[in-house]
């Protein structure tokens, strides 16, 4: 039989037996009562090591420390089930639990505030951890002063229901901060667990302290039993992934991230006031701990988002160059090429600069590949880019990009006609120069030709017809023999300058 249909069975008969003890009431009601107790809790620690072992490695420390805080609360009822032995009116006499159920609290609560997902929140993790483990120490020293003063006093007692109601509140409300703003479907299992389980912890027993106050009746012991089979129902059902419609959003998250640190400087705080009376120094020292943890922690999460947003905004800049970059040459591609000739465009426009556009072609490439493979094309653009690079890194207003395939286009602002031809020339030379071998081509060495236009006089009214024009001019710059240089003139004539320098 599948455990999740085992599970019920056995509480089931737990439960009823329980009932039946405290409905007839032997001797040492209060004993039996917490072997029930002791029972339920032994068969929900064995669900919650059995999850432990199946459970993914990252999650494993939040299962682990839910299956030591039911160790603890074992340790507490064993104490009680002694305790009640010695003293069947259960005074606490003999044995103390409160420090076995703090540590259940401080369990729960690390719980509830732990994160394995990266080393910053593990550090996180570990300072509010010591927090946790802060207020656990102050709420346990108070509860023993009071334990100690004696709990006959009714209105001591109150107080300690009230104590233990507020450190249960806490709990809880770390734990329901946790699954508002945990994602992933194999940590919201777990924090759906440990919500469910800290609020029943809330409410069941607080209804049972109640009770014991203003009723005679043993029957409100069998609510001490309720969270450990709440508990142990939701530990049967291994793959059921409880409210499937939640998915916290991005601003929930930051919310919640900034308010648990805060809950557990306030609470700690609040304990060091509670102190301040009886304790100065531990009170003082707690105040401390409390207002400089939430600060450091602050600064430390507020250095590391900056850190992170430099990251973000370097990595931004450098997607920003990707685009607009070829990953071959290394040049800027069409789209940078346009971002460029745009605002070169308009800076023309308004200072009434010459503006002039060339596109440089290399010949006979689409036989350069036919003949020396594709790779070796590659190679034949790079180096024909490097150099087409490094020659208009020396000239001022030039700008060279990859068109596409084999055609560059450069882009001269503010330079004259005669400073044009120039540049261009040098570029002309420079690839020749390189002196890779084309048996394919008349020169025995890759070349590359190129059509110049200029922007002046209302001869190119758009960039696009500019763009057109130096596009033509390339054009006859190939039917003139390749390894030239053409310019376009309004009359569609064109003029050769500059062949073979």
């Amino acid at each position: 039989m599948k455990i999740q249909g085992l599970t019920p069975k056995i509480y089931a008969p737990l439960l009823a037996l329980h009932l039946a003890v405290l409905i007839v009431v032997p001797a040492r009601v209060l004993s039996w009562s917490y072997v029930f107790v002791i029972a339920t809790l032994l068969f929900t620690l064995f669900l919650s090591g059995r999850r432990l072992r199946m459970s993914v490695t990252h999650n494993r420390p939040l299962w682990a420390l839910l299956t030591l805080a039911l160790i603890a609360q074992l340790a507490a009822f064993g104490l009680l089930l002694a305790d009640s032995w010695v003293n069947p009116e259960g005074t606490l006499v003999a044995f103390d639990p409160t420090l076995y159920f703090c540590l259940n609290s401080l369990l729960l609560t690390i719980a509830a505030v732990y994160s394995p997902i990266g080393p910053l929140r593990r550090w996180a993790s570990i300072m509010d951890g010591l927090l946790a483990l802060a207020i656990a120490g102050l709420f346990y020293a108070l509860l023993h002063r009071l334990i100690g003063a004696g709990t006959s006093n009714v209105s001591v007692a109150s107080f300690l229901i009230w104590m233990f109601d507020a450190m249960a509140l806490f709990v809880a409300a770390c734990a329901t901060l946790r699954f508002a703003a945990t994602k992933r479907a194999d940590e919201r299992r777990f924090y759906f667990v440990l919500l469910i389980f800290a609020w029943t912890e809330l409410i069941f027993p607080a209804i049972h302290n109640r009770f014991v106050l203003t009723s005679e009746s043993y029957v409100p012991e069998l609510f001490i039993d309720l969270p450990f089979v709440v508990l142990g129902l939701l530990l049967s059902r291994r793959r059921t992934v409880w409210v499937r419609w939640y998915r916290p959003s991005r601003r929930a998250r930051v919310v919640v991230g900034s308010i648990s640190p805060f809950v557990l400087s306030l609470a700690l705080c609040l304990l060091a006031f509670v102190q301040f009376g009886h304790n100065a120094g531990l009170a003082i020292v707690a105040l401390v701990l409390g207002i400089t943890s939430y600060a450091v922690r602050v600064a430390v999460m507020l250095g590391h988002h900056l850190y992170m947003e430099s990251e973000l905004k370097h990595l931004q800049r450098g997607l920003k160059q990707r685009i607009i970059h070829d990953d071959l040459t290394r040049l800027l591609n069409r789209r940078g090429f346009y971002r460029t000739f745009q605002r070169e465009w308009e800076r023309a426009s308004t200072l009434s600069l010459p503006l002039a556009v060339a596109m440089v072609d290399i010949d006979m490439f689409k036989a350069f590949n036919d003949t020396y493979g594709h790779l070796a094309g590659d190679d034949c653009l790079a180096a024909v880019a490097r150099a087409l690079q490094k020659e208009t890194s020396l000239h001022a207003g030039v700008t060279v990009a990859r068109y596409g395939g084999e055609e560059f286009a450069v882009l001269f602002s503010g330079r004259d006609r005669m400073a044009v031809e120039h540049v261009l020339q040098r570029l002309r030379s420079r690839v020749e120069a390189l002196q890779i071998q084309n048996r394919r081509s008349p020169y025995g060495v890759v070349t590359a030709s190129a059509g110049v236009a200029a922007r002046g006089d209302g001869e190119h009214a758009g960039k696009e017809k500019l763009l057109d024009a130096a596009d033509k001019a390339l054009y006859a710059a190939k039917h003139a023999g390749r390894n030239c240089i053409r310019w376009f003139v309004p009359d569609i004539s064109l003029v050769e300058f500059g062949k073979h320098g």
